[in-house]
This record gives structure tokens, C-alpha cells and sequence, in this order.
């Protein structure tokens, strides 16, 4: 008489898998009824086959309920999000970023979206046969990865934004973070680190990591740029003067410098210099204005490490005997940005145009101010981009412009905002430019003061006036 085999069907595990037993070794897990009849097959057993149910009939099959479902796909949805999210931030900065420090901050990014990647296909497997025993493990790391992630976007977006905003990866960082928080509450109520060997060696290697992550980035987004400031520096030269046979006019040369004294490349956003009469005997110290001019033309200009610019101005002053002047005085200033923060568009030195026709095309956008700010000007703008992916997208769309402002002293004025910021024109406030400064590395160029006395030019010209 054949002997049937005997097939044992025990109670559902933790996971709502039930361990298949036949002739007293095990068969495999299954989580549905449909699965038990791919393993009878597999040991060529009719359908009709009888079987011992333990702890449960033919009916319990807590894995295979929509419940399951919906947990792995929402996880699965997070950890996608989470490796497009660090698979666009790693590819712009391990390619493009402008530091080195950013660049590795792109490959860990990279590293991360692996990871997230593996926790996908890690959970096709836990939620459904849960073959793997590191499948469990991996869904966890998974999930703190994906925490990490929305935690940092979100802390550098508020850290970033003077005024926060409602944006669509807002949205999405937030729901990172919300998604993250629920996997874990799912999968610490699993206990799915009971698998490892040893789980608290590993926790406390994930922790230094993490730890060692956040310092990179506090070190490269925070400290360096308040720490790191670029160093321009301006200097004027009065030269030798001359006069014509008739004496009427005097002739005087000015050389006017700019040079980056420090150890990082700069752009030169807009410059300006005055060559000025002081006038004798006021006690308001008040000048004639000589000349004004743009130092760096066209402006973005790159300036190198040890790299000078430099130009020979010749101005003329009219009835130089008959005029009560005290001296002669020149002066450069300039605003400049470290290169390895950002990027402006290569158009940014042909944007300028006149206020006149920018209020004839509708882009006259100038900041409201008081009435003397509100003169001619001609205006510099472009977009630009940060020194990295990772801050483009926290900190958002910004642009730079700079003003060239005509009225009875020229100045040159630069602003670094949204271009939805409308915020009021302060030429004296400070405060105005301290955000630019700490995140760009702006610096504001106030060359030294050349003087000379009026009389001694003048002599000086009268000794070698041609006969």
C-alpha cells in the first residue's frame, strides 16, 4: 500500500507567513493559498492532497491582505522619490559642483539613491515571500537613509529661506520626511534587526556615518562660506600734469588699479572710480566731480589670484590758474564674488541697458526708494546659479543686479535676491547685502584715496609748459 506523504501547513510567523512542511522537511514559506499549490507542485502532489492545518485553516493568510500591500507600496513610492531626489542632486554635483567639498557631496548622493534602489527591490521580497533573511535590514536602512534625506533638504530650504515658500519639493521633502517617520514606526514594530548578527555594532556605525555626513555638510555649506572671504583690493595714481601753449587747460593722467590680492579666482560684478576737485576753504569738505567711469568693462570679468587691472585716465581741468581748488583726489570701488559660489550667465555682460528703455519694454523693476535713488541708471542683470545642485534647490531661483545710479556723485549699487523680492533700495543700511555676503563671498571694494595738492600739480605743470 503507497504511503501518502504528509504535508503539515504551520502557524503564520511574525510576518504573516505560513512554513510549509512536507515528510518532515521544510518546503518553503508562503504567504497565500496560491503559493502553497506552487509548492505541492514543485514536490508533484495532486491538489487534493491532504494537509494538517496548525494554528489556522485554509483561510489564514494574514500576508496576503491588501493591508500588506498598500505598506510595501507606499514604502516603495518613498524610496523611489528618495533615489530620483539624491539621483538628480548627485549627478549635477559630482559633475558640476564649483568645490571639491561639493563634488564628494554629489557621489554620497549618489551612494544614497543606490541604496534607496536596493531598498526597493528589498521590499518586493519582504512584503511578499520574504525569501531573503537581509531583506527585513535593508528596508530599515532604506527608511533612515530616506529620513536623512528629507531632514537635510528641509533644515537647508528653512536655513536658506528668508521667506519661506510653498513649493513643489517642499511638498515633496516634507512627505519624504512623513513617509520615512511612518516606514520606521512599521518596521521597529517588526523587529526587523533581529536577523543581524550584530545589530548594535551596526546601529552605532550607521550613527558615526550619519554623524560624519552632517559635519561635511555644516563644514562645506555653513562654516567655509562665513569663514572665506575674497580679498580685492583698489589703488589710484595721480601722474605727471601738463598744460596747453595757451594755458586754459590742464591735462592730468590718472592710473587706476584692481587687484585680487587673495588665493581664489573672483568676478568683478561692477566697478566705478571718481576723479574729484576739493574745493578750497569749505568746511563741508565738498568736491567737483572730474570724471566718473567703469573700471572693469565689460563687468563679470574673471580675476585671478594675483591678477590686476589697470587704467590710464587723462582728465582735463579748465582755467587751472583762475580756479580755487585745495587737491586733486581719485578713488576706485568695485563689488566682486568668489568664483567656487556662484555662476552668473554668460549674457550678464551684455545685459545692460538704460532706464529709459527698460520702461519702454516694461522692465523697469528697480526697487522703490526715495526720490534722489529714483534717477537715471543703467542696469546689469542675470540669473545666476549656486555653487552646487544641493543649494539650488534649497535656496531657489535667485538673480544678481547691479546698478550704475547717475546723480550729482555716480554710484554703483548690487543687490542678490529672489526675483520675486521686492525690498526697499537702501544704499546705507548695512544690512542690505549681508545675506549676499555670507552666501556668496561678495565683497564690497573700497580703493585707498589718492590726493594731491592743487598748487603743487600746478606748478609742477607751469614748470614743463611747452614754449
Amino acid at each position: 500500500m503507497e504511503t501518502k506523504p504528509v504535508v503539515v501547513v504551520e502557524p503564520p510567523d511574525d510576518n504573516g507567513l505560513r512554513k510549509v512542511v512536507i515528510d518532515g522537511k521544510p518546503a518553503g514559506k508562503v504567504w497565500s493559498r496560491h503559493e502553497l499549490q506552487k509548492v505541492l507542485d514543485r514536490a508533484h502532489m495532486a491538489a487534493d492532497a491532504d494537509i494538517e492545518w496548525h494554528g489556522g485553516d485554509r483561510t489564514v493568510w494574514p500576508a496576503h491582505s491588501w493591508g500588506r500591500r498598500i505598506t510595501g507600496t507606499v514604502m516603495a513610492v518613498g524610496f523611489l522619490a528618495t533615489a530620483a531626489m539624491c539621483t538628480w542632486i548627485g549627478m549635477n554635483d559630482a559633475l558640476d559642483a564649483l568645490t571639491f567639498a561639493g563634488r564628494v557631496t554629489g557621489f554620497l548622493f549618489l551612494f544614497m539613491a543606490v541604496v534607496e534602489l536596493i531598498a526597493v527591490a528589498a521590499g518586493f521580497d519582504y512584503w511578499r515571500s520574504h525569501k531573503k533573511a537581509y531583506s527585513g535590514p535593508a528596508l530599515l536602512f532604506g527608511a533612515l537613509v530616506e529620513l536623512f534625506v528629507g531632514s537635510v533638504l528641509l533644515l537647508m530650504y528653512v536655513a536658506n529661506r528668508d521667506r519661506p515658500s510653498v513649493a513643489l519639493c517642499l511638498l515633496l521633502w516634507i512627505g519624504m520626511v512623513i513617509c520615512a517617520a511612518w516606514s520606521l514606526w512599521v518596521l521597529c514594530r517588526r523587529r526587523v534587526w533581529k536577523v543581524l548578527r550584530y545589530p548594535g555594532r551596526i546601529a552605532v556605525g550607521a550613527i558615526v556615518s550619519t554623524l560624519l555626513v552632517i559635519t561635511n555638510l555644516a563644514y562645506t555649506q555653513v562654516y567655509l562660506p562665513s569663514m572665506s572671504r575674497p580679498l580685492v583690493q583698489g589703488s589710484s595714481e595721480i601722474g605727471m600734469p601738463s598744460l596747453n601753449r595757451e594755458g586754459t587747460k590742464m591735462y592730468l593722467r590718472v592710473r587706476l588699479h584692481l587687484k585680487n590680492s587673495g588665493q581664489v579666482p573672483v568676478h568683478i560684478l561692477g566697478s566705478i572710480y571718481w576723479i574729484q576737485l576739493k574745493l578750497v576753504s569749505d568746511p563741508k569738505d565738498r568736491y567737483k566731480l572730474l570724471k566718473p567711469g567703469e573700471l572693469v568693462k565689460p563687468p563679470g570679468r574673471e580675476l585671478s589670484p594675483q591678477e590686476e587691472i589697470s587704467e590710464d585716465v587723462v582728465v582735463e581741468i579748465d582755467d587751472p590758474g583762475k580756479s580755487a581748488y585745495e587737491a586733486v583726489t581719485a578713488q576706485v570701488e568695485a563689488y566682486a564674488f568668489r568664483q567656487d559660489r556662484m555662476t552668473i550667465d554668460a549674457a550678464y555682460k551684455d545685459s545692460g541697458e538704460w532706464r529709459g528703455k527698460l520702461k519702454r519694454e516694461g522692465k523697469d523693476d528697480d526697487p522703490p526708494g526715495p526720490p534722489p535713488v529714483n534717477k537715471e541708471y543703467f542696469r546689469y542683470q542675470s540669473a545666476i546659479s549656486q555653487s552646487s545642485e544641493l543649494l539650488n534647490l534649497t535656496r531657489g531661483k535667485e538673480r544678481v543686479t547691479v546698478w550704475w545710479l547717475y546723480r550729482s556723485r555716480p554710484v554703483v549699487y548690487v543687490d542678490v535676491a529672489s526675483p520675486d523680492d521686492r525690498k526697499p533700495f537702501n544704499l546705507i543700511d548695512p544690512k542690505e547685502q549681508r545675506r549676499a555676503v555670507d552666501r556668496y563671498g561678495l565683497a564690497f571694494v573700497r580703493g585707498s584715496m589718492a590726493q594731491m595738492p592743487y598748487t603743487e600739480l600746478l606748478k609742477e605743470a607751469q614748470a614743463h609748459r611747452p614754449m
